[in-house]
């Protein structure tokens, strides 16, 4: 099988805490997929909470 490079942009905006999640992968993702992506992410990075108007980019390749 041959590995294809993530080319699409599954967005999320936070309004509430005015961030924006960007989960680069090879097609559309669900809902819970995004969010399951998103939450490794930032468990991942280990930082403190996004500051308000930070975008963060997630390459979720390996999902399915």
């Amino acid at each position: 099988m041959k590995k294809r490079t993530p080319s699409v942009e599954n967005v999320v905006v936070d309004e509430a805490h005015q961030r924006t999640y960007v989960v680069m992968a090879c097609r559309t993702l669900t809902d819970g997929e995004l969010f399951s992506a998103i939450r490794l992410a930032l468990m991942k990075r280990g930082a403190g909470p996004l500051q308000a108007g930070e975008r963060l980019v997630i390459d979720a390749s390996n999902v399915m």
